[in-house]
């Protein structure tokens, strides 16, 4: 098994707020294993039974772009742009296409093995990594790529594995020299597995790696997601009940207090950013049809649950990617799809306290693309702000958290999946609800 999923008893619920919001289903409502974020607009996703998606307007829309894909699941994904893409499948093949999907050209095909991921640095220059052809003596697929994929070249010093394999998007890479990438232990009851790392790349780098423990299940002790913030901080999730981290690289890995209320878990995948913030996402979930979603910036000495779409509890997060820290994606089972937008911007005006609820016409209106809301709260307490359209669909949501009493300032900036038009935002503290119209013109 790629991905596994454990028995959960306890349900916790966090004041923390959350941005995410199913935008689609994929056609067929496939597994989605793998997504490929471009840009804010233009997104790639493998899934099951051969099926790679496009889509041109940030997820709301699909097509089916797997003209001479064989049937195999696909896994691991990456686009550069409208045209060119790369996927891996199940019987450890890469293949490209440079027309949009219209055709596929299988460029590396490696007997008994298993994609489980791929990275384009540019059009030239690309990393992959594979299942070994057996889990003893052989060595793992680390191929990298200099002329886009025409030819994959086995990294020289690619480890020789022991009762290993790889994970479906269990890596992580501040560039294309220093990247980490998560092993399964494949023994019953495994108390131990691995993470490799290079900080020399595929092409001249060699490999080391650092354990951690565990509690392994039947089937072993896998590191299923693995974010890492800079060179030496980077946090792993496992699928039994265990997270991890390092504060050397992963050089060695520590036991980290699991989120409050979870007991029993699978981590799904693992997010990170390297914009300084020190902020890594976990998806978790269990066969108990529960999912859950944790932050931390402090490598897991606290932890904020951001709520996920009640869909989410039979269909979990599998692969995320994010645009910048308030735009991001997630594709999950039965081909759901989430959007995650975080706030704008909200910031307090001044230190003065307001006598009155008050929601103000936004400024400047009509506005393209961005405008600022302000609004005031006599009293603190739980505040959401959000944006709908004429049928009352919601469409994004600025603000729900717990807000001290002041006046503040939110700024909204329009997605390129907005069209020019009549929308409302909504301001919700306590019972008291207000709304206004605002006017979006391009």
């Amino acid at each position: 098994m790629k991905k596994l999923f454990v028995i959960f008893f306890t349900f916790v619920f966090s004041n923390a707020f959350s941005q995410w919001t199913v935008i689609s289903t994929v056609p067929t409502a496939p597994l989605i294993n793998s997504i490929s974020v471009v840009n804010q607009n233009l997104i790639w996703i493998a899934c099951d039974g051969g099926k790679v998606y496009r889509s041109i307007d940030g997820g709301l829309n699909w097509s089916l772009r797997n003209t001479g894909l064989p049937a195999g699941n696909v896994y691991g994904i990456s686009a550069l742009d409208t045209s060119n893409c790369w996927v891996g499948n199940v019987s450890g093949s890469i293949y490209r296409t440079s027309n949009g999907g219209a055709s596929w050209v299988q460029q590396l095909a490696v007997a008994n093995s298993f994609s489980d991921g791929i990275h384009m640095f540019n059009m030239n220059y690309g990393i992959y990594f594979g299942d070994p052809a057996a889990p003893s003596g052989q060595t793992f697929q680390y191929r990298y790529t200099t002329n886009g994929g025409t030819n994959w070249i086995l990294s020289p010093n690619a480890p020789t594995v022991t009762n290993e394999y790889g994970i479906v998007n269990a890596w992580d890479w501040l560039d294309s020299l220093n990247i980490w990438i998560g092993v399964a232990t494949v023994a019953s009851g495994a108390t131990s597995s691995k993470v490799y790392k290079t900080n020399g790349g595929f092409i001249n780098g060699t490999f080391t790696f650092g354990q951690f423990g565990g509690s392994g299940t039947p089937d072993g002790l896998y590191s299923q997601g693995i974010g890492f913030t800079n060179a030496n901080s980077g946090m792993l999730g496992t699928n039994n009940t265990g997270i991890r981290r390092t504060t050397n690289g992963g050089s060695t890995w520590s036991a980290v207090t699991n989120p409050p209320g979870l007991t029993s878990f699978a981590v799904n995948e693992v997010h990170s950013f390297k914009d300084g913030s020190n902020l890594i996402r976990f998806a978790m979930s269990s066969t108990s049809l529960n999912s859950w979603l944790y932050k931390t910036t402090d490598l897991g000495v606290t932890w904020i649950q951001e709520t996920l779409p009640t869909q989410t509890q039979t269909n979990p997060i599998q692969h995320m990617e994010f645009v910048n820290q308030t735009l991001g994606y997630a594709g999950c089972a039965a081909g759901l799809f989430l959007r995650y937008n975080g706030p704008s911007g909200i910031t307090n005006l001044n230190g003065a306290l307001p006598d009155d609820f008050k929601l103000e016409q936004n400024y400047p209106n009509p506005f393209n693309p961005s405008t600022k809301i302000n609004f005031s709260i006599p009293s603190s307490g739980k505040v959401k702000l959000v944006i709908h359209n004429t049928l009352g669909e919601e469409l994004s949501v600025l603000l729900d958290e717990f807000k001290n009493a002041g006046n503040y300032s939110a700024e909204f900036t329009a997605g390129a999946n907005l069209n020019s038009g009549v929308y409302f935002y909504t301001l919700y503290a306590g019972d008291f609800v207000s709304t206004k119209k605002f006017i979006l013109v391009k």
